[in-house]
């Protein structure tokens, strides 16, 4: 949910799912063609990624901001890019939602730590493939094993950062949100 930007947000929860699906599948089906040199491989490829992709990570949408089908794509869109950049939602209407969708990042922020044991060891295996390749492989296996090693790169010295940069934008996001409920709350009485 913390890779998914905020415009995905504007369609229904099957649109969300089939956008991150696809541009995911066709982007490893690229991938996967690059580094086989063959396009039913690339084709195979996407097809597995965008239907098994698609359909996780739309459930796991789903599942981390409920509240997310009783707006609008519009306000979904807005409380998603305001949560994100840590600002002022303004609309005590949306306050919760905010509220909400910081809540879903930072609980799908905590699942995915347990898992990051396993890069350090596939970028250990990626260098050793990209060696191999280097000496053995075609310059197309060269280039892929190049592509693979900086998107590990960014998965590893990069992701960190920007990942509690969002965390903290949406903490910042969800105390504004909090206030503004609390003072609509007090003007109500």
């Amino acid at each position: 949910m913390l890779t998914v930007p905020a415009f995905v947000w504007r369609g229904g929860a099957v649109m969300r799912a089939v956008i991150v699906g696809v541009s995911t599948g066709v982007f490893l089906g690229l991938l996967a063609w690059l580094d086989s040199g063959l396009w039913f491989a690339a084709l195979a490829a996407a097809a597995f990624v965008t239907v098994i992709y698609g359909i996780w990570l739309g459930l796991r949408m789903v599942k981390y901001w409920p509240g997310a089908s009783a707006l609008t794509g519009e306000q979904r869109v807005r409380v998603a890019a305001v949560t994100r950049w840590g600002g002022r939602i303004g609309d005590p209407a949306l306050a919760q939602p905010v509220v909400d969708y910081a809540d879903g990042l930072r609980t799908s922020a905590e699942t995915g730590r347990p898992l990051r044991w396993v890069l350090p060891l596939i970028l250990v295996v990626a260098i050793g493939t990209a060696g191999w390749d280097a000496i053995f492989g075609s310059s197309r296996d060269i280039i892929a094993s190049c592509v693979y090693l900086v998107l590990l790169g960014f998965e590893l010295f990069w992701w960190p950062g920007r990942r509690d940069q969002l965390l903290a934008n949406a903490d910042r996001a969800r105390e504004r949100a909090v206030a503004l409920i609390e003072k609509n709350r007090g003007m109500a009485q």
